[in-house]
């Protein structure tokens, strides 16, 4: 076992090490070095590691190291679109959005670019020196991650005005706890 056993808070059961070193990786790993993270033993973490691939937390994939688990994708997308809903407001949400419209602009006007592809073309460019191309490729991949975030805010918003014309409290869950009453 590793040394990561001395770190696990006393009230962190063998499902949760498991459950919480699976869904924090951003590689897909296999079950034996989950198992040594978690603290537990392989069989146990395969156990729950098929749960949860059941569960459709995470996405099994064959590598050289044989079956790996990494966390599905649109799982964790539509978490976090949950999450905000719940813990947001609609003002605080289109806040955010004209926060990354901002943002947006600011790199067009800077780059003199359109779009995002257009921005991605610019690195060919041979008047660019290299310290310009990484800037550039730093500034894509916020552009990138803010287009997945706008994603997700907006489908915030949506969410939170569907459940309002259902008579549902948009706060769904346990704010602050992380956890969803389906996890028990």
């Amino acid at each position: 076992m590793s040394d990561q056993s001395r770190a696990w808070p006393p009230e962190m059961d063998a499902a949760d090490r498991v459950r919480h070193v699976a869904l924090t990786r951003t590689t897909p790993q296999n079950a034996g070095w989950i198992a040594e993270e978690a603290d537990v033993s392989r069989d146990t973490a395969a156990k729950y590691l098929d749960r949860m691939a059941d569960q459709g937390d995470l996405e099994v994939v064959e590598t050289a190291d044989g079956t790996c688990y990494k966390p599905d994708d649109v799982t964790q997308f539509l978490r976090e679109v949950r999450t905000l809903a719940e813990e947001q407001s609609v003002d605080e949400l289109t806040n955010e959005l004209r926060a990354i419209g901002d943002e947006i602009d600011s790199w067009k006007a800077a780059y003199d670019v359109e779009s995002l592809e257009e921005l991605r073309r610019s690195i060919g460019g041979k008047d660019l020196s290299s310290s310009d191309r990484r800037e550039r490729l730093e500034t894509i991949e916020e552009w990138e991650y803010n287009i997945q975030v706008r994603e997700a805010l907006q489908l915030a918003i949506s969410l939170q005005s569907s459940l309002t014309r259902l008579d549902a409290d948009p706060r769904i869950g346990e704010i602050g706890t992380g956890t969803f009453p389906q996890e028990g």
